[in-house]
């Protein structure tokens, strides 16, 4: 009976101070408190209550550029411990590696869909991309030239077979504006557009080496004529990502571009993470470094610095000495400064620039001519 007595007693009396429960125990103890506290800007609630005292900052371990705001892949210090599995420390969202999934299985390492606009990362889904830009009336052989810019991307990824942990696949639907004023020695449209459709293939980023693969049909034209041969571009890639280190990532691969005349490029470069605020992503054809600032009341922010190469091509309705309509080709670089902010699972940035190198080809005799060099102001949103 009085063993009876203090069972009833120990299940009456009031509780003490309760302990959040840890959903994966196996990922809380053993680590540092950089790396608790790197996973605990991945998932929002379970790892937030597991980490342990002390400043946690939303995303803010990981020193990616991820402009989709989709949650960069985590880059916790080179002394930190990394979990055996499928766990990538952190992944490439600006030029490549397929997702990688954190302890909980969520995918957080983004990647790259590259057309005429440059990459953008993705997340399983839906995401979307706008754009504006615009550099200002600079003179040229044939008179001053200027350009507005408006691009749109909408990015659905998903596993492939579906489902499984196999390759991951996305297929993006783009569209572009160019709007001209100028110059007046050459009767150039007004506007010019591109509808394209990327589809991409990538492995897993989980494992020391990864794949990429994407081809990207487009249609590239004023509308003003009949769409003939020249209005259509098939752009593909092809680039392979080795994992050397933790802090040190690879890229070895090549880009078609089909324009006035074709373009096989380099994809290469190395990705380093010394610590996690900064990142060096020193690659072909876009280039950028990224210095994590800090979570400012939930918003986080990051300053970056890069220089990218773009190239584009549209046919147009213009008489050339052979009689055919023409074909043009603009190509230029770009140095850019900007910020980035994130916050509520939406992404922005302003970045203002420098464009130098630029060059007007045509493709039917028409006499090409260079642009001087000049200011260019661009921002947009990612969600």
């Amino acid at each position: 009976m009085k063993t009876l007595m203090m069972v009833v007693l120990t299940l009456s009396a009031p509780p003490g101070p309760s302990t959040p429960a840890t959903p994966v125990a196996t990922f809380v103890t053993p680590y540092t408190t950089a790396f608790n506290q790197a996973l605990a800007g991945m998932d929002g609630v379970a790892t937030r209550r597991t980490a342990p005292p002390g400043p946690l900052v939303l995303r803010g371990q990981a020193p990616v550029y991820d402009e989709s705001g989709a949650g960069a892949a985590v880059a916790p210090p080179a002394t930190t411990y990394v979990p055996p599995g499928p766990v990538s420390p952190y992944g490439d969202p600006f030029l490549g590696g397929a997702p990688a999934v954190d302890p909980y299985g969520h995918a957080v390492d983004p990647n790259l869909g590259y057309g005429t606009v440059g990459p953008q990362p993705y997340r399983f889904g839906w995401t979307s991309r706008y754009d504006v830009g615009w550099i200002p009336s600079e003179g040229s052989d044939q008179g001053d030239f200027e350009v507005f810019e408006v691009n749109t991307a909408w990015r659905y990824t998903t596993g492939y077979p579906s489902g499984g942990a196999g390759w991951i696949f996305s297929w993006t639907p783009e569209f572009n504006y160019r709007g001209w004023q100028g110059p007046g020695g050459v009767d150039l449209p007004g506007s010019v557009y591109r509808f394209a459709s990327d589809f991409e293939l990538s492995t897993p980023a989980s494992n020391p080496f990864s794949v990429q693969l994407g081809f990207t049909p487009a249609i590239a034209s004023d509308l003003q004529q009949s769409l003939g041969s020249d209005a259509y571009q098939f752009d593909g890639r092809a680039v392979g990502f080795i994992r050397a280190s933790p802090e040190l990532m690879i890229a070895l691969g090549v880009t078609v571009l089909d324009r006035v005349d074709e373009h096989i490029l380099p994809y290469a470069g190395i990705v380093w993470t010394p610590n996690p605020y900064w990142e060096f992503r020193l690659l072909y054809p876009k280039s950028r470094i990224s210095l994590f600032l800090g979570d400012f009341g939930g918003t986080s922010a990051w300053l970056y610095t890069g220089v990218e190469y773009n190239i584009e091509a549209y046919a147009i309705d213009l008489a050339s000495p052979s009689g055919k309509n023409e074909q043009i080709e603009i190509a230029d670089y770009r140095w850019t400064v900007g910020l980035r902010t994130e916050s509520f699972g939406v992404t922005s940035f302003i970045e203002g620039g420098y464009v130098f190198a630029r060059e007007v080809e045509f493709k039917y005799g028409t006499p090409g001519f260079g642009i001087n060099e000049g200011f260019m102001l661009r921002g947009g949103l990612r969600f």
